[in-house]
């Protein structure tokens, strides 16, 4: 007994302090005596729900709302609405006051392209999947879009990897540029500088006009020095008296000693032998 007496004696101190809140429909003369979401009525002498709040689900009287019991206001129950404001900005309220997916957007991957999209969650847009694209702007600088299978393909002279590229170029990765391999050529640039141009048919550096590569690019009595890349007359040929000794004459492109000069003892008659300073034979 003396226990029942010590609850009630709480119970009445804490209702005299206001501490306990029964729901609402206590007596009252003004706001002050009701609850948080109460306003007292005047008429009744009693607290009811403040506009806007409620206590319980039925207090919202609407069927697609319930109590929130954290904020007390009625809210819609998910994915129920009545207008398209009481959805998400990317959705609209349907007849039968569902919220769904708006024209351009969407909230599963099942209303997107099965093949090539998804449905992004943060944006709830269809997007690409990995390796698939719908414009350029889905690929890298160095690539576009292809329309017809929808992945991204390296631009003209452009790779990824070195099969994107012509058989007698290499990707250069940083770059994302085909380059030519050694000895072949893209422009003259890949050539050396000066005696050489690229030919755009082999793609290979070949000798400007005037110029040589190797020496069969020049005439048999010729041959072609790494400094220069100019046909040069091999020692003891001459296209010219000009490539001779001033003791020799040019005679189908040999150097042969002048009458009365030598080269060899072979030129002396038999006794004499040839001055190798002054060509002369004794």
């Amino acid at each position: 007994m003396k226990r029942i007496l010590l609850i009630m004696l709480i119970l009445g101190s804490m209702l005299f302090f206001g501490c306990v809140d029964f729901g609402g429909g206590g007596a009252c003369t003004s706001d002050e005596d009701c609850g948080q979401y109460e306003q007292c009525n005047q008429e009744t002498g009693y607290c009811e729900v403040a506009p806007g709040y409620c206590l319980s689900d039925a207090d919202c009287a609407d069927e697609l709302t319930f109590c929130d019991s954290d904020t007390k206001e009625c809210v819609f129950q998910e994915g129920r609405c009545r207008f398209d404001a009481d959805c998400e900005s990317w959705q609209v309220c349907d007849a039968e006051k569902y919220c769904r997916a708006g024209i351009g957007y969407c909230s599963e991957d099942s209303q997107c392209d099965a093949e090539y999209e998804y449905c992004d969650p943060s944006r709830h847009t269809c997007e690409p999947k990995p390796g698939f694209c719908e414009q350029n702007s889905d690929c890298d600088g160095w690539e576009e879009c292809d329309p017809e299978s929808r992945k991204c393909r390296p631009l003209d002279g452009r790779c990824n990897f070195d099969g994107d590229c012509e058989t007698w170029q290499s990707c250069e990765i940083k770059t994302h540029y085909c380059v030519a391999n050694e000895d072949y050529c893209i422009n003259d640039e890949d050539c050396p500088t000066g005696w050489a141009k690229c030919d755009l048919e082999s793609n290979r550096c070949i000798a400007r006009q005037g110029y040589c590569a190797v020496d069969n690019e020049c005439n048999w009595w010729e041959y072609c020095p790494e400094k220069t890349h100019i046909c040069t007359a091999r020692a003891d040929h001459c296209g010219t008296a000009d490539d001779c000794g001033s003791w020799q004459n040019c005679i189908e492109h040999v150097c042969e000693a002048k009458t009365g000069y030598c080269d060899t003892d072979d030129d002396c008659v038999a006794g004499e032998v040839c001055n190798e300073a002054t060509h002369r034979c004794q």
